[in-house]
């Protein structure tokens, strides 16, 4: 079938689950890493014959605007680089915000932007948009995070429904906790013993559950049961006081 991927933030956590994913479906796959050595170990890993590597700092411009120039329009796009960002109001720098904010937001939305004229060309495509569970729950100490998932959740949300009758499907999957070493990498790693084991999900069962619903059309999904069932109560004062305990930092 030739079908062919475009996947950002590529070589680790849910990013490189989905390339491994769609290996076994045979699809030709443009795999995109900010870091050149974490790529090169994901490249050994995959070990497929149809997947290309490439390094680009998704927080910049101009990177976006290469990858639109000179990339083959994907009959899907996979939008799943970011970065754990967390700080009381006031703490983070305006370039911590700036960069983060292009990387998980505008810029994404220019890559979207970039390729969709030429999808509703081609008559077919997916977008598939890695959100957050916290872009429609309260995040204290994380709402430059929260804030920032919560746009691109309502940007994706929004042109699902615009592009519905152009045959491009667009699905936003908002995942909770996931076992990934993005937190590690930022200094959160006490997440991993503070918050329970039942309340994480792995970057494989996430990405069973966005795939599939964006065969389906779905234009959301919440991957895991538990976060399927606390969905409802997420903005509640008590699910926030829980949040709270248990992402609390030890004295």
């Amino acid at each position: 079938m030739n079908k062919r991927a475009l996947i950002t933030g590529a070589s680790s956590g849910i990013g490189f689950a989905y390339a491994k994913y769609l290996t076994k479906k045979d699809w030709h796959l443009d795999l995109i890493s900010n870091n050149k050595e974490r790529s090169e170990e994901s490249k050994t890993s995959l070990d497929y014959k149809k997947a290309s590597f490439y390094t680009a700092d998704l927080s910049k411009n101009e990177s976006i605007r290469n990858i639109v120039d000179k990339f083959e329009t994907p009959d899907l796009i996979v939008a799943n680089a970011g970065v754990a960002i967390n700080g009381p109001i006031g703490k983070l720098t305006d370039e911590e915000k700036s960069k983060a904010y292009y990387l998980m937001c505008g810029g994404v939305i220019e890559l979207i932007e970039g390729f969709v004229p030429r999808m509703i060309d081609k008559g077919t495509g997916r977008i598939v948009i890695i959100s957050s569970i916290g872009a429609i729950s309260p995040m204290p100490k994380s709402s430059i995070y929260s804030s920032i998932k919560s746009g691109i959740y309502a940007y994706g949300k929004s042109i699902a429904a615009e592009l519905s009758d152009k045959e491009i499907n667009i699905t936003v999957s908002l995942p909770g906790y996931v076992k990934t070493s993005a937190h590690k990498r930022v200094g959160l790693e006490h997440l991993h013993s503070k918050v329970p084991s039942w309340m994480w999900v792995t970057p494989e069962k996430v990405v069973i559950e966005t795939e599939k619903a964006s065969r389906k059309g779905k234009n959301e999904i919440v991957p895991g049961m538990v976060y399927k069932i606390a969905k409802p109560f997420l903005k509640s004062d008590a699910a926030v006081n829980l949040w709270k305990k248990i992402t609390k930092r030890s004295q």
